[in-house]
């Protein structure tokens, strides 16, 4: 699915006049020959840089270079100036000492790899900012994501884009501490109060920072590119199939209670502007890959979308049908679903007991809230009537309360 997003620059520079040693009062000035050489990433617009000596051994720096376009110019990239340290070993004649500062590479830089690869490895996956007295809690971050990462890439064949470097903090405000550092822009406030992503760093909140559903989901959204693509809804959709699909290890379908929900509560046209929950998105694209053909389309589609390819091309080439009969199609079925499940709902908790099946008591009880609308969702979780659930049959206890009947008497 997602693709390296890594094109390779190679320079030959000439450092004329940068090297000059000193013994007694004599100077020696030489011509190195330094190698650079650039992985640009398309999708988050940085550049990571790679530097050698001539005939030496490459290091990549442990850091990224953000683009920016380049006034007057919108196809050109262009950076801050960026001061780098490299190892540079030249000989020359003396016969006293010289003195010279010797550049000891980071134990955090990351080896070379060949052209049309991406830095990658485990050094590389997960950095961590913030907490630093709390080396246990950042552990433990990296590694769900790592867990979330290996999973992916043996079961779904997701690669995943790195380095990325995951911020954390104690409070909230830590976090804007966090992305000042990182960008050197201050926020007011969080974009998000659990979790979000821009370019290469995510950033969890303390209410977030464990929470294993959150971590996954930060990462699908950056596997897939969901931010990246022209059409908002085919992101959204395509990010929360594959982070359902890890979580439940079953493919969402459209008959799921979510999917209807979304469907039952919302108007069908919103999908497509992107502005839907994003369980409609995911039920405009459940219906496309149950309606005109299969994932593998989908993923088809989505990977023209990422090329560059405009949304009706791409949807039509996938699967056969144009983008305005899907739209079309898409909204009057939900309109007829949620005429269907609205002729089917009930009024209130107990006239819905009476015929429905509650959820089981280990899964919280209640109904789906498109069955019960006049219900109130307290906790937002898609159900509803919480307190009706069939309890286990070992915890059912008969009591007799009151007195005994006449003819129990006798």
């Amino acid at each position: 699915m997602t693709r390296v997003l890594l094109s390779g620059l190679v320079a030959l520079i000439a450092v004329g006049g940068a090297f000059s040693a000193f013994a007694a009062n004599r100077a020696a000035e030489t011509t190195v020959e330094l190698e650079m050489e650039f992985w640009v990433s398309l999708s988050s617009s940085s550049a990571f840089v790679s530097t050698r000596q001539e005939g030496e051994e490459w290091v990549t720096h442990d850091f990224t270079v953000p683009l920016e376009a380049f006034p007057g110019a919108p196809t050109l990239l262009v950076s801050e100036p960026v001061t780098l340290s490299v190892p540079i070993t030249v000989a020359v004649p003396a016969e006293e000492p010289i003195e010279a500062s010797v550049y000891e590479p980071s134990p955090a830089a990351v080896p070379h790899v060949a052209l049309g690869e991406a830095p990658s490895g485990r050094a590389s996956c997960c950095r961590v900012r913030g907490m630093w007295d709390d080396p246990a809690a950042q552990r433990a971050i990296a590694s769900e994501m790592r867990k979330v990462i290996a999973y992916a890439r043996t079961n779904m064949g997701l690669t995943h884009r790195g380095p990325i470097t995951i911020n954390i903090a104690y409070a909230p405000r830590g976090l804007l501490v966090r992305y000042a550092e990182a960008f050197g822009v201050e926020l007011e406030e969080l974009p998000d109060e659990c979790a979000f992503q821009r370019g290469e760093h995510f950033f969890f909140t303390p209410r977030c920072r464990a929470d294993e559903t959150e971590i996954a989901r930060q990462w699908f959204t950056r596997a897939t590119e969901a931010y990246y693509v022209s059409a908002r809804w085919a992101g959204v959709a395509t990010s929360e199939y594959y982070f359902t699909l890890y979580q439940s290890g079953e493919a969402p379908t459209l008959r799921d209670d979510r999917y209807r929900s979304a469907i039952f509560h919302q108007p069908a046209t919103d999908f497509r502007q992107g502005r839907g929950h994003d369980d409609l998105m995911v039920a405009a694209a459940l219906y496309a890959i149950e309606s005109y053909g299969t994932f593998e389309d989908w993923e088809s589609f989505y990977e023209d979308l990422l090329g560059g390819e405009p949304v009706h091309t791409a949807f039509e080439s996938a699967f056969g049908v144009t983008l305005a009969r899907f739209y079309r199609e898409f909204e009057g079925w939900a309109e007829r679903e949620r005429a269907e499940l609205l002729a089917l709902a009930y009024g209130s908790c107990r006239e819905a007991a009476r015929y429905l099946a509650a959820r089981a008591h280990a899964d919280g009880g209640g109904f789906p809230d498109y069955r019960v609308p006049l219900e109130h969702d307290d906790d937002g979780d898609g159900y509803v009537c919480e307190q009706y659930a069939r309890f286990p049959e070992e915890e059912l206890v008969c009591t007799v309360v009151g007195e005994l009947l006449p003819q129990e008497e006798q």
